[in-house]
């Protein structure tokens, strides 16, 4: 295999593959597995540990934990295939964990057991990443769309995410690694196909094959965007975040998401101010803001971190420089989920996908949205609720072009409507110049080019009874 020549695998790392002394770890570690894990402690120690890159610490927690260990192995392969442009030497070893992954997932399909589901989506997520390491952008889709919808058959009483276990912790860390799945595939999707647009290679990603995909990713970035490429590589390493074990008595809390949001504002006043010389907003264009000149790679980082430091261990201080916590506070599932909608919907810089993940995620946000809501602790920033709404109805008049008797995702746009009725009589606001000022205070452009249908969503809305 000609790909093995072009990657220098570190030498040092060789010898772990001999030293049968190391091979006690939560699963069977044949051919290189030593060396392609300990290359993500590797990857670790060339970046400065700040409180905004932790060290290496988290990843000792994995080698106990069968799932988190074997997700850490692919994860390290997906790092390295990103970094070097091939998995080289590698490739074997990823295609073994892969298929021991799909094994886990086809015992729970034949027990039937929604009790699992929390590991599942784990492991669907898992399966998702190793995809997307190779290209496979179809196959991911739908292999979370096929295991969705199996989870939902399995379910008892075949309801949506916002049950009873879906708030436990467990359950939560399963969500957000489902989410970050979702945003990495969602990124990729758009990456490549404006990659492929714009090097004159078509408009379509199905009629390029997988690996030719990523080479063309990889020579991108080494030729135009080194930047962005050290920012991705960055986050891929801190991935496991999403599904190492927590530290005992850990919980997940309220993510703060003042640096994302900071990111799409400045991503929006980009594009307002290309609108504004031009009259006119590109594809070109916003694949140039977005993702050669723009935020794309930082945000990923950003979503990374905002959910590491939602972490808090019992007797652990954080180590922070400044305390107060930003208007932007809320649960890391739904800030994240509003933000991809908002980039897909309202801007149009990033890609859909398959139509059942969508679902997932306007019920996810639908979860998150309704907790601020009834919440009496939580200090409301109304103007971020509007927002989050009002993406949120938008999202799910998507879902609904799909599948209009759907009633989960009927339920999830009458809540949103409701919720953004309520959002507008509390703002005082009514007419749709009055709710962009508003929305300008979170993120909203200028430009009107194919957002009429908001303003008209926006009047239905506000003026319907009940």
């Amino acid at each position: 295999m000609t790909c093995s020549k072009k990657t220098n695998v570190p030498p040092r790392l060789s010898c772990l593959n001999h030293d049968t002394g190391f091979n006690k770890l939560a699963v069977a570690m044949p051919l290189r597995s030593h060396e392609l894990f300990q290359y993500l402690f590797e990857s670790s120690r060339t970046l400065k540990t700040t409180k905004k890159v932790p060290g290496t610490e988290y990843l000792a927690r994995i080698t106990d934990n069968p799932c988190a260990l074997r997700s850490a192995i692919l994860m390290a392969g997906m790092h390295f295939s990103f970094q070097f442009g091939d998995l080289a030497t590698f490739e074997s070893t990823f295609l073994y964990h892969k298929i021991e992954v799909m094994r886990v997932i086809n015992r729970w399909i034949a027990s039937g057991d929604y009790k699992l589901e929390a590991a599942i989506i784990r492991e669907m997520a898992t399966l998702a990443f190793t995809e997307a390491c190779h290209g496979e952008l179809v196959a991911a889709e739908t292999h979370i769309s096929g295991i969705l919808a199996l989870i939902e058959t399995a379910r008892p009483d075949k309801s949506d995410p916002t049950r009873s276990d879906c708030c436990s912790t467990d359950r939560e860390l399963a969500n957000r690694y489902f989410v970050m799945s979702y945003v990495y595939i969602t990124g990729l999707k758009s990456l490549l196909s404006g990659i492929c647009r714009t090097g004159g290679h078509g408009n379509s990603l199905d009629a390029i094959p997988g690996r030719n995909l990523l080479k063309l990713s990889h020579t991108w970035h080494m030729s135009e965007a080194m930047e962005n490429l050290g920012l991705k590589l960055q986050a891929i390493r801190l991935f496991p975040f999403f599904f190492s074990p927590l530290s005992q008595g850990a919980r997940l809390n309220n993510a703060d998401g003042q640096v994302i949001i900071n990111s799409i504002r400045d991503f929006t006043a980009a594009q307002d101010c290309i609108f504004k010389n031009t009259g006119a907003e590109t594809a070109d264009g916003k694949f140039e803001g977005f993702w050669r000149k723009g935020p794309a790679s930082r945000i990923l980082g950003e979503y990374v971190t905002a959910h590491i430091e939602s972490i808090s261990v019992p007797g652990k201080k954080k180590e922070t420089l400044d305390m107060t916590p930003s208007s932007f506070v809320g649960p890391w599932c739904g800030l994240t989920i509003a933000s991809i909608f908002y980039m897909q919907d309202v801007l149009g810089a990033l890609e859909h996908v398959d139509k059942r993940i969508h679902k997932y995620a306007v019920t996810l946000l639908q979860h998150d949205v309704a907790k601020v809501l009834t919440s009496k602790e939580v200090q409301k920033n109304e103007a971020f609720l509007l927002w989050q709404t009002l993406v949120g109805l938008i999202g799910s008049l998507r879902a609904l072009k799909d599948n209009e008797q759907d009633g989960g995702i009927l339920s999830a746009r009458q809540f949103f409507a409701d919720a953004l009725k309520q959002r507008a009589t509390t703002l005082g606001i009514t007419t749709w110049s009055q709710a962009k000022g508003t929305l300008r205070r979170v993120a909203w452009p200028m430009g009107t080019n194919g957002r009429k249908f908001i303003e008209e969503l926006w009047e239905k809305t506000i003026t319907s009874r009940g």
